[in-house]
């Protein structure tokens, strides 16, 4: 069993990483519409399980609009840093998926 310290510990280094991703996607440039239509058609792509990290995503950054068991939001609406930040997560997720049903040869 992990100590309480060490689970601290992980979940401090764990924020840090959020923020950082943050700081980085806050850095990047407005996503154009085309951008923000493609996002949306990767998004479909996601296996379901991904789906869930996403909604994770936007409520870090915008919790005021998931306020009930259904998840709808437009990407139109969101702010530039939680489109980057899901557009890294959602490139991140299909490239996993991509990698687990590639066969070895």
């Amino acid at each position: 069993m992990f100590s309480d310290g060490l689970l601290r510990k992980l979940a401090k280094m764990e924020q840090g990483v959020y923020d950082l991703l943050d700081t980085v996607a806050s850095k990047c440039r407005s996503m154009t519409t085309p951008e923000k239509i493609e996002l949306g058609r990767r998004i479909r792509k996601l296996p379901e399980t991904a789906l869930d990290h996403m909604v994770e995503v936007v409520k870090m950054r915008r919790p005021e609009i998931l306020v009930s068991d259904k998840v709808s939001f437009s990407l139109g609406r969101l702010d530039d840093t939680t489109l980057w930040r899901l557009y890294y997560y959602v490139e991140t997720a299909l490239k996993a998926k991509q990698d687990r049903t590639v066969t070895p040869p």
